[in-house]
């Protein structure tokens, strides 16, 4: 994976809609980069589904028998 500069980073930041202020610019980054250098990697190519979480939908106006 490329190591982005905090420009490039901010850049990325700015197409998805997100924008931080001077202060969390760079905390942002150095955990972005550790999320791509330190989680990611760690992470199954071809996860077991059967053992991942299962997304619940719930349509509107629904209640919940207890």
């Amino acid at each position: 994976m490329t190591d982005h500069s905090l420009d490039e980073f901010l850049d990325l930041a700015r197409r998805a809609g997100l924008t931080f202020t001077a202060d969390e610019a760079p905390r942002m980054h150095e955990g972005w980069r550790k999320l791509r250098s330190q989680l990611l990697p760690r992470l199954p190519a071809d996860p077991d589904m059967a053992s991942e979480p299962a997304l619940v939908f719930v349509p509107t106006g629904a209640g919940v028998a207890r």
